[in-house]
């Protein structure tokens, strides 16, 4: 029984494939392959923690979600309906749940390597830019490590943050082996690239 880590799907999303450079013909043809990816890695006992915005339309959650192998945990993002702070909440939670997620959170925590690590949908905010987007449900980087989604292709690992956009990891989830590796080795600079906000 493993565990995964994973985000951003966007699944029926047709600008995203030019956004982030997909490598998509079409939201068809990613669907069908993001849904194949995620199925050639995770068991049908695993374990997946989804660190939001997995469709945007909300019918696609119901459609797609039962076609996933393993047991789902939703940390929800910005686009996902049910995120208490900028969706319609009580509208949605209960379609998520009936579509397969066995819990909708904001955040968690757990233990990598011995480190608690936060699981949040955004990255750290940046303290000198009140102005950013999503300041106020941004996570305070309080020194620790966090597992986030949000920022697609702008980063892999970026100090204490790892960023489980499925645009860094061959469009698949990522293992808990693999996080702990990156939480051993310490903390890293961000590569540059670009950002769907």
């Amino acid at each position: 029984m493993a565990i995964w880590f994973t985000s951003d799907h966007h699944f029926g999303h047709a600008n995203i494939i030019k956004y982030c450079e997909r490598p998509f013909n079409s939201v068809g043809h990613m669907n069908a392959s993001m849904i194949e990816s995620w199925n050639g890695v995770v068991a049908h006992e695993d374990t997946v923690y989804y660190l939001g915005d997995f469709a945007m339309q909300p019918h696609l959650v119901a459609d797609i979600l039962p076609q996933l192998n393993g047991k789902k945990l939703l940390i929800a993002g910005n686009h996902d309906r049910c995120h208490p702070k900028i969706g319609s909440p009580s509208k949605w939670l209960q379609a998520y749940m009936d579509a397969g997620f066995e819990s909708v959170e904001i955040d968690m925590q757990m233990e990598i390597a011995g480190e608690m690590v936060l699981l949040h949908h955004f990255p750290y905010r940046a303290e000198t830019e009140p102005k950013q987007k999503y300041y106020g449900q941004r996570p305070v980087d309080g020194g620790g490590w966090l597992i986030h989604g949000h920022v697609h292709n702008r980063w892999k690992v970026s100090g204490r943050q790892i960023n489980v956009s499925v645009e860094n990891w061959n469009f698949e989830p990522v293992g808990l082996d693999a996080i702990a590796a990156i939480i051993e080795a310490g903390p890293q600079s961000a590569a540059e690239g670009r950002s769907y906000d």
